[in-house]
Order: C-alpha cells, then structure tokens, then sequence
C-alpha cells in the first residue's frame, strides 16, 4: 500500500452477512486477519470505521475470468492490472484465472506465465487453472506436480477446434483419471463439438448470419450432449469434474440426478445468464451478447433462478471475457467470427444483489454462498478466503444495500470501451472494499497498489461440502 494500514480496524455499526445469517455485531481486523473481539480489544484499536446503515460481507471469490486471453483473433483487454482492478472495483477481492498451454509446451509453463503477467500488476490475490491443449503423456505426467503448485483444478474445452482447444473424449478420461490420481478436479467447457460445428454451418448456410443466429446454432441440446458424456466418464474414472457457465436447465437437472446417485460433478452459472436472455441477440447491437455456451429464452432463466435459490446452482462467476468493440465488430456480418464473451468481472458482485437479493429471487445468505463461500470451498480457498470468520483474510466489502445509481460504461471501471449494461438501474453500492486488511477501494478511489495481489496456492478438500 502506498499509505500506512492500521494494524488494528474496527468496523463497527453495521450488519455481517454470512451464509448462515445477517447479524448486527462489530468487525475486528488484526494484522490482516478477520479476529476475534475481546472485552480488552478496545485498548488496541488504530482505527474505527463507523458503518451504519451497510451491509458488512465477504470479498467476493470469482474463480472464472480470463485475463490476456488470445482468442478468435484478439486478445481480451483486461490484463493483471487492469481486469484486476475492475474486479477490486467490484468487490472482488480474489480470482482465478485461465492459462491455455502452449502447444508442445509443458503445463508447468501455464503458471509461471502466469506469474510473470502478475508480477508488479496485480492488486487483488490470484490463482490459475490451467487449461490443458495438448493432451500428450508428458502433459499427463505433470498434472500431479501443477495439483502440488497450488493449481488443482483443470480446464479442457470439449469444443473449439479451429482454436486448437478441442480435446476429444477419449483424452478428457485420461485427464480426469490423473487428477483423481492427483486430487484434482477437471473443469469443463461443455459443448458437443460435433454438434456445434454441425450447427454453425447449418445456420450460415441458409443465410442466418446475425446474432440471434448464434443461439440457435447451439441450442441447449449441445450443452446437455456434453454434459452426459462428462457424467459418463466421470462415474468411470470417479473423479471431480466441474462444469462451468452451466446455462441449460434440462443440464442442471441431469448434474441433479448424477449428484444423487454419488457422482462427483458441480456446476456453476454465470450472471449474464441470469440477467439476459436470447431476446437480447435480436437487437440491432446484438452482438454484445454474444457468448457461449448462449443465452438462452426467459423460461430457461427463470429455471436458472429457481436453482440457483434451492441451492441446486451452488455458485455464480463472471466468466468476465472482455474483448474491444472493434473486436465484438469481427462479427456483426457473421455471428461465427464474433469474439464469444462478455465484460462482467466488476458487475457480477452488484448486479447479482440488485437483481436477486433486491428483486427477492434470493435470500442474502444464498447471495453470499453464491459469490463468496461456496467457490472458496469448491476451489480450495476456504476457510482463507469468502467468509469473516476469526483466521479468515480479513477481505471485506461495506455495501450501501439502498443506494440506486445507473451502471454504464461510464460508471464502471471496466476497460471494454462498451458495456452491456448501459444505464442499468442499479439498486446497492459498494462503499469500501478491503483485501487482507488494506484498504484498497475506497469509493471511486483506488488505493491500491499494483503488484500488491498474491498468487494464492490452493488444495482441493477430498470431500466437498457446501
């Protein structure tokens, strides 16, 4: 920090949101650390922070965002700072990212490289996944040493062949036959690809080029295809398997059914899903919308709601990909060349309180899961980080749960030059954010400085519970 951070806070007045409940008591923070508050507490205190009328929660943990990401010939303009810096903004206070191997490269590279884009940049705390392209017995061989660096879960991409992401069944066993060996979990982007590339080329062959023709060339039915094959290998090797931006309904209910029969397999959704629908790729600027899996229709979402409150949805990321409008523009002839993804890692935190909490789709303690405590425990940072328990780092969020304001382009910290959310009626505003005791948002001020974020070494519990 580039001003001296009491050892000793006090945040006193205003209400802590856990899972377990909304509770009207004081917040001590000690040397970085959420601590407890003792009756001689009060002799050691450097600084009070008077927080009536706010809402007093975890930082926010998102575990899928893509920083540097090259992708569909560009390359995603949020970096460690500036992607890290939004999140801070929006009251995330730790993120894993994605790091694609190169090909012929070892997947140890996939974290040094990591650390490298980190190094002086970042301002919040970071971990990776690794994204496994190819799928050789070398690679193989190193799951086991990137699990004990502190990165245990992996990502592979059932489709995207042109992008040379493509790993086929065959091999996607193998890999979660590793990590079960490693006690890791594989993470799945969940497309069939054969159903897709078919799609794709029977919707610009008879002439549907926009971007509502995106939806349709993947209709939930190539999410749910792949979804099956990921429950059926899964039950095989007896694995961890996590399926990413979960956005069909009839895929939640089949993770339901394998759930219930002792299969290892969880699922997150993403906020674009719950507040955007396939009405919105209708529009003249369509292509802002374009991501994939692909929104789906208004029944779909409200499915999506509904599991989300039951806790069948145990988790929401961002899935922030945030590439430039003249990137976006690659497509506005022809849907298939539009760069799929969309800025979010600022808006994820808010957005999900004004539209679920606000709107009582979700109750505050299944917003903090949500967003805080259920990725900690599923992506092995918990008790570490997404709750304010004496031990925790003392991450923490003060949130004005009444105050409206329009999100835009303008009012956000994002750096896509566009947004999806242009003059969004917003209903909460984050007031102060804290990572390990620093105070690093404070209002429209960041006073963090770059760098300052550490890599966060994770270990997956052999058993999750959440």
């Amino acid at each position: 920090m580039d001003h001296k951070t009491p050892r000793s806070i006090l945040i006193k007045g205003g209400r802590i949101v856990s899972e377990d409940g909304v509770f009207s008591e004081d917040l001590y923070i000690k040397d970085g650390q959420i601590a407890e508050l003792d009756s001689g507490a009060s002799v050691d205190i450097d600084q009070v922070v008077d927080a009536s009328g706010l809402l007093v929660l975890p930082g926010a943990v998102d575990t899928h965002i893509h920083l540097n990401d090259v992708f569909m010939n560009t390359v995603s303009v949020h970096d460690y700072y500036t992607g890290t810096l939004a999140a801070a903004f929006g009251g995330v206070t730790s993120v894993i990212d994605f790091s694609n191997q190169r090909h012929g490269d070892s997947l140890i590279d996939t974290i040094t490289d990591k650390e490298g884009e980190a190094k002086g940049k970042a301002v919040i705390d970071w971990g990776v996944h690794p994204v496994i392209t190819d799928p050789n017995p070398e690679t193989l061989n190193e799951i086991a040493t990137v699990v004990k660096m502190g990165a245990p879960t992996i990502k592979c991409y059932m489709t995207y062949r042109d992008e040379g992401l493509l790993i086929e069944d065959q091999d996607l066993e193998l890999i979660s036959e590793a990590l079960c060996s490693a006690g890791g979990m594989l993470l799945l982007h969940q497309e069939d690809n054969d159903m897709a590339e078919a799609g794709i080329k029977r919707e610009l062959e008879a002439g549907g080029f926009s971007a509502y023709h995106h939806a349709l060339s993947k209709p939930s039915e190539v999410e749910d295809a792949a979804i099956r094959t990921a429950i059926s290998f899964t039950e095989r090797t007896k694995g961890r398997t996590f399926i990413v931006h979960l956005t069909s309904a009839n895929g939640l209910d089949l993770i339901t059914e394998a759930k219930s029969r002792g299969i290892d397999i969880h699922t997150e959704t993403c906020t674009h899903y719950l507040l955007f629908t396939d009405r919105h790729l209708k529009r003249d600027d369509g292509i802002k919308w374009i991501c994939s899996p692909p929104l789906r229709g208004p029944k779909n979402q409200e499915l999506l709601w509904t599991g989300l409150s039951e806790g069948r949805i145990p988790m929401v990321t961002s899935d922030d990909a945030a590439y430039s409008w003249v990137a976006k523009q690659y497509g506005k002839d022809r849907f298939d060349l539009c760069p799929n993804g969309i800025p979010g890692v600022e808006t994820r935190f808010i957005s999900l309180y004004s539209e679920g909490v606000v709107k009582e789709k979700i109750t505050l303690e299944t917003f903090v899961k949500a967003v805080s405590a259920t990725p900690a425990k599923i992506f092995g940072l918990w008790p570490r980080k997404g709750n304010l328990m004496p031990g925790a780092d003392a991450d923490v969020i003060l949130l004005d749960p009444l105050e409206s304001w329009k999100m835009s382009a303008d009012s956000l910290h994002m750096s896509a030059d566009w947004s999806v959310f242009d003059e969004h009626e917003t209903i909460g505003k984050i007031k102060r954010v804290y990572s390990r005791g620093d105070l690093i948002i404070d209002g429209d001020v960041c006073l963090a400085r770059p760098g300052r974020g550490r890599y966060l070494h994770r270990k997956l519990p052999k058993v999750l519970e959440y």
